[in-house]
């Protein structure tokens, strides 16, 4: 099962890059311990989820070839 990550603004930047993917990973609370054993710093930003372009909250179950987005806070005008 694979699981792809999009990090966008500030979080992409403290990563490194816009994109990971994950393997065997059934929700997303195993999907945030995956996250954070390779990026603890995750925990100090704010973010919002979607997953598949919808917004989400809660431990949610995961299926292969879903799409997971990590957006910060914007400002726009």
């Amino acid at each position: 099962m694979k699981i792809t990550v999009k990090y966008f603004g500030m979080i992409a930047e403290a990563k490194g890059k816009n994109v990971d993917v994950f393997y065997d990973i059934s929700d997303t609370d195993a999907l945030w311990s995956a996250i954070k054993k390779d990026f603890p710093e995750l925990n100090r930003f704010q973010f919002a989820v979607a997953l598949n372009k919808k917004m989400t909250t809660g431990n949610i179950k995961l299926n292969d070839g879903d799409e997971i987005a990590l957006l910060p806070p914007y400002a726009g005008g």
